[in-house]
């Protein structure tokens, strides 16, 4: 599933999209996610959310790949070995999600 946002991200508008993945992930099975951050603008207080968000998927033996992401900000979301993978563009998420 891929998933491209816009905008700002933030405590607000986290709980729009939490409540979208839990759609996919819980209703429709869905277990492998690209998002798309490119044009997010991301605030600080909401590293925590996406880290909470992404054990959730992982607990449900999905992978995540997120696209467009700083080095500073990979850094606050973290890393997951065979679970969560950066790259800069969406057609480089391709090799990751069926290794």
């Amino acid at each position: 599933m891929f998933i491209r946002l816009n905008g700002n991200l933030n405590s607000n508008s986290f709980s729009s999209f939490g409540n979208i993945i839990n759609n996919l992930l819980y209703t429709n099975g869905m277990q492998y996610f690209v998002i798309d951050l490119y044009n997010i603008d991301l605030e600080d207080n909401i590293f925590l959310y996406i880290q909470n968000k992404l054990v959730e998927i992982f607990l449900n033996c999905g992978k995540v790949v997120l696209c467009g992401i700083d080095e500073n900000d990979k850094f606050k979301i973290g890393y997951t070995k065979d679970k969560l993978f950066y790259v800069k563009e969406e057609r480089e998420a391709y090799k990751y999600l069926w290794m």
